[in-house]
């Protein structure tokens, strides 16, 4: 029998999640959320919940007084913040570690994060934090602006023989080689993990990468992008075509944003919607405020829906 207890098992063998499977245990899942999240359950009309939920309610199918931890968003733009209440941060990790190294391999990795190591409810600085200490050799950690740490992982990388991968928030990497020109190992990853929009300034994300590649010294290519959010468990990472890859126990589709029913075909550009069965013990269908874009072997991300489209969406959870 498909159940959630059968679901949190299977995340020890994620990478052997088939299409029939994935499909049972999507079933599955929807039948367990509508019966034990009261949030999703009063949810009538659309499979995917927008993702602002958890800006508004306790978005769980468990008791939130049995969370180990609680990740909230960045809260940027808004006063409110999504909190994502986790009953079972060993799920965390295995989606965590699992879609990382189905993107990049085994390594051997250095691994450091250009991150603020005290935002304690980042589910991103726990993210990178994790997998520095899970995937990563010594030399691996988080740091921020600190030119000896990232200099002292770079000669461990040279002596080792480990590439190096730099994770950090786009505009804190620019903030890092606005100081000063960082020559990085030749087979050096950089993993920019979204935000193309500050108060300080706006750039596509082809002129980040670019510029990323400039100021750390390798080429292009090896800038990669990541795409998450507090709300899900999952991660999302770009290949060397440049396009999101979703993992098997994820599905990826672009919906109308005027009705999230209908499911765009490749090629045309809608809203995001995902379904995510890490997130078995919170929202495992979440509809995003991201545009994008299908390609078939893998999807783009645009950037975020308008005010007006964001109205729209936003009405859809209103009104339950």
């Amino acid at each position: 029998m498909i159940d959630e207890l059968y679901i949190a098992r299977r995340f020890s063998r994620l990478s052997e999640v088939d299409e029939t499977e994935f499909s049972d245990m999507k079933a599955a899942a929807i039948h367990f959320q509508k019966e034990h999240n009261q949030i999703y359950a009063a949810f009538d009309g659309y499979v995917h919940l927008p993702v602002d939920a958890f800006k508004h309610a306790e978005v769980c199918s468990f008791d939130v007084n049995e969370a180990t931890h609680v990740f909230r968003s960045s809260g940027t733009g808004s006063s409110l913040r999504a909190q994502h209440f986790v009953k079972d941060i060993s799920l965390y990790e295995h989606a965590v570690k699992a879609a990382f190294t189905r993107a990049f391999g085994e390594g051997p990795f250095v691994i450091v994060g250009h991150l603020p190591a005290y935002q304690q409810d980042s589910s991103l600085v726990y993210m990178v934090d994790f997998l520095a200490r899970s995937v990563g050799q010594p030399g691996s950690g988080l740091f921020l602006n600190d030119h000896a740490f990232l200099d002292a992982a770079v000669a461990q990388c040279e002596d080792s023989g480990c590439k190096l991968i730099l994770f950090g928030a786009a505009f804190g990497l620019m903030d890092l080689i606005d100081v000063v020109q960082i020559v990085l190992p030749k087979n050096a990853l950089v993993i920019e993990t979204g935000g193309m929009k500050t108060h300080r300034r706006e750039i596509s994300r082809s002129d980040l990468h670019t510029s990323l590649a400039q100021g750390f010294s390798i080429p292009v290519a090896q800038i990669r992008s990541e795409y998450g959010m507090c709300e899900l468990f999952s991660q999302f990472y770009t290949n060397e075509e440049g396009l999101f890859v979703a993992p098997p126990w994820t599905q990826v589709s672009v919906v109308d944003p005027e009705n999230p029913s209908i499911t765009l075909p490749q090629g045309e550009v809608g809203v995001l919607a995902i379904f995510d069965l890490a997130n078995i013990y919170s929202q495992c269908a979440l509809l995003t405020q991201d545009l994008g874009r299908d390609h078939g072997t893998g999807f783009e991300v645009l950037g975020r829906m308008s005010l007006a489209e964001l109205r729209g969406c936003n009405y859809l959870f209103e009104r339950t």
